[in-house]
């Protein structure tokens, strides 16, 4: 997570490295923002002295923050290919420079490049601290006996059984390789084991629960056990599938907007919109506002643990 998490990303390195007995503090903005460069220097401070290993671990603390929307989404994924599919989502919201880029796919394996742009790829410190957050994630995702092994040629073993063995190579750090034995099947979906709601109900329901999933028709159909034409019809009412979809996208971005101090890349990536302009597109075309705009009119102070709104507790991902 680049530059608009730059602040948050930073606070959870502190955190993670005070939890080792490393006293460390991470620099500090008015907002949600810094500065790249000071988050670069930040990181390699942090290895020069304390070696690549606690930034490895970091990412351990990611699912402590459930009130983050673009964790909760992250924490929603299907499996480990659709978690990289919205990490690739989240960093085309945040205008990364840094980039995951999938080299090579198998059904339980993938080979990705933390990549840059010319002359300018990631540091050693940046490529751990990106590893560890989504080695992390991927058990939470439904890898089972994920290991990582990092570099090219005779890649160097870092991760198995759960833990961190070794910090990675200081040369080609951001070449990638994840295996893993199998995949958790998926969690069943309360909304489809309740028939005694209406269809418009228990689709909003499962709609809000993973708003950043690529959701279809067929995908509910499937989900509800309700046949597609029958869905249609029913949904008909509501605006039909899309008109719902933007509807309850709009819901959702509007409260997170009016009560958080979640950047607007962040409410728009958790909310499944596909980029910064789509979302203020259409959030614009619902609300006659921006969503920046939206904010500064109806902004109201935060609540102290955050927002507590659907996508508040990705563990439980599917409670109402």
């Amino acid at each position: 997570m680049e530059e608009y998490a730059s602040a948050r990303l930073l606070a959870l390195v502190q955190h993670s490295l005070a939890a080792e007995g490393i006293p460390v503090t991470a620099p500090r903005s008015g907002g949600a923002l810094l500065s790249p460069a000071v988050k670069r220097a930040f990181l390699r401070d942090v290895a020069r002295e304390h070696g690549l290993m606690p930034l490895l671990r970091v990412g351990s603390l990611m699912p402590a923050a459930p009130s983050d929307p673009a964790v909760a989404a992250l924490l929603c994924s299907a499996g480990p290919h659709d978690l990289f599919e919205r990490w690739q989502r989240l960093e085309r919201f945040t205008h990364s420079r840094h980039r995951v880029v999938v080299r090579e796919r198998g059904a339980e394996r993938l080979v990705v490049e933390h990549a840059g742009p010319p002359g300018e790829p990631p540091e050693a410190a940046e490529d751990a601290l990106v590893l560890g957050v989504l080695t992390a994630l991927l058990p939470l995702c439904g890898a089972r006996e994920l290991a990582v092994a990092v570099g090219s040629g005779e890649p160097v073993a870092v991760y198995s059984r759960g833990a961190f063995t070794v910090p990675p190579p200081r040369h080609d750090s951001g070449l990638w390789r994840f295996t893993w034995s199998r995949a958790a099947p998926a969690v069943p979906s309360p909304a489809a084991a309740d028939p005694g709601r209406d269809e418009v109900t228990r689709t909003r329901r499962l709609l809000t629960a993973d708003l950043a999933r690529r959701w279809t028709l067929g995908d509910l159909s499937a989900e509800l056990g309700v046949p597609v034409r029958s869905l249609q019809r029913r949904l008909s009412a509501a605006g039909g599938f899309s008109g719902l979809l933007g509807t309850v996208r709009t819901e959702v971005a509007a409260g997170l907007l009016m009560h958080s101090d979640h950047t607007v890349g962040v409410i728009g990536f958790a909310c499944g919109y596909a980029d910064q302009p789509h979302f203020t597109r259409h959030f614009k075309l619902r609300t006659a506002m921006t969503p920046a705009v939206y904010r500064s009119v109806f902004q109201q102070p935060a609540p102290s643990d955050g927002w507590t709104g659907p996508l508040r507790d990705p563990r439980n991902r599917r409670t109402p």
